[in-house]
């Protein structure tokens, strides 16, 4: 029992250190005094890292190498009309004759009815003569339709991470000045209810104070709130969790 309890306490301590692990990245991404363009790499970078795990890039490229080897087969599908055998036959029925000079004449004929045999057989009819380039042909067009499928896939796949990113650059200065603004009119309404208690503003000065500051507040969580699903968007069509590939950010001197 005792050592039950010591499992299932290293076991909790694992999940802790796990979630917080997670969240602290996690945090800093959702910084408003933080800049997510500093904190990411490049676009083109996180274009490629997209494209090395997108499964419809992956399913593409695997039906195009698939098309590829029916391509190899159908060019040695001729192959299949020629047979190479090697047996030992014998029965009542002679399979070769010859002559032989050194007996009498009439009597000089020996048939062959057992022994090793080998040989190639050939048998083309002539739509597999004629029929052959076409089919090799359209197996060609095949792999070529299936490139041009993956290309379409990749420029679709750059075009949806660039408009996602720059949304989510956008909802991310949008977020950095609601935050501002939240916080400069916080300021004010505590001037104002300091103010207010020494008697030097009205009430009605006082309670405009505080309707900005709702106001100002209300902007701020739904600024919040498109920042954080244009981030999580973005990192559903990039295909892996930001904070994988996060660049550090810079301690201030």
């Amino acid at each position: 029992m005792k050592y039950m309890k010591q499992l299932v306490v290293f076991m909790l301590g694992i999940i802790l250190f796990s979630t917080s692990a997670k969240a602290q990245p996690d945090s800093v991404l959702l910084d408003p005094k933080i800049d997510i363009v500093t904190l990411l790499p490049t676009l083109d970078s996180m274009y490629e890292i997209a494209k090395s795990v997108n499964p419809t890039l992956k399913q593409e490229l695997a039906a195009m190498r698939s098309n590829q080897w029916t391509e190899r087969y159908t060019r040695w599908m001729w192959a299949q009309n020629i047979s190479v055998f090697y047996n030992y036959s014998f029965g009542s029925l002679p399979f070769f004759a010859y002559t032989d000079p050194t007996k009498p004449l009439g009597a000089g004929l020996v048939q062959v009815k057992e022994g090793y045999r080998a040989g190639v057989n050939i048998q083309l009819s002539v739509f597999d003569v004629m029929g052959h380039r076409g089919r090799v042909n359209a197996e060609k067009e095949k792999v070529i339709l299936q490139k041009y499928k993956r290309d379409a896939e990749a420029m679709e796949l750059k075009r949806k991470l660039g408009a996602f990113y720059a949304d989510m650059i956008g909802y991310d200065r949008l977020y950095q000045g609601r935050n501002e603004d939240y916080l400069m009119q916080l300021v004010a309404c505590q001037v104002a209810e300091k103010e207010y208690k020494e008697g030097t503003i009205h009430i009605s000065e006082y309670s405009r104070q505080k309707n900005v500051l709702a106001d100002a507040e209300a902007a701020y969580h739904e600024s919040f709130r498109f920042y954080l699903g244009s981030l999580e968007q973005f990192e559903a069509i990039l295909g892996v969790p930001l904070h994988t590939i996060m660049i550090r950010p810079k301690s201030p001197n």
